[in-house]
């Protein structure tokens, strides 16, 4: 079942983070401000993935691109529970914000992912994405 997030999802949330992040010292308080402010946002829509507990999450923001001349959906996160892959509960995730994208007026749904991520990479091409541009980070 794919519902929209609650505040009590997030402990099974950040669980998930360490299997996306793996190696990456995670932090609890800051990804749980994080998490609760995306709640109460209304550009940003988060799902949960549910089983007898959460076994996958995504988020996503809606934003105004002005070289696409339209609304955009875009994935800021997509985590399936390694137990759970190949299942088709990513698929489904991408499914409903698709359809929550369009009920938005966003023409495209997007993502950005790390150069090393290709399992990740070949999942979303099979799920319709293409490869398309770089992206560029600067930190501040």
């Amino acid at each position: 079942m794919i519902r929209i997030s609650q505040s009590e999802d997030f402990e099974q949330v950040f669980q998930l983070f360490h299997q996306l992040w793996p190696g990456k010292e995670l932090n609890h308080s800051k990804l749980r401000e994080i998490f609760d402010n995306s709640l109460t946002t209304k550009s940003n829509i988060l799902l949960s993935a549910v089983e007898q507990e959460i076994v996958g999450f995504g988020s996503m923001v809606i934003l105004n691109n002005f070289w696409q001349e339209a609304r955009i959906g875009y994935l800021t996160t997509l985590i399936v529970d390694n137990k759970y892959r190949g299942k088709g509960l990513g698929k489904k995730l991408i499914n409903t914000f698709c359809e929550i994208a369009k009920n938005n007026g966003c023409t495209k749904l997007e993502l950005d992912s790390g150069f090393h991520r290709a399992q990740a990479h070949e999942f979303y091409e099979r799920n319709g994405f293409e490869r398309r541009a770089y992206l560029f980070s600067k930190n501040l």
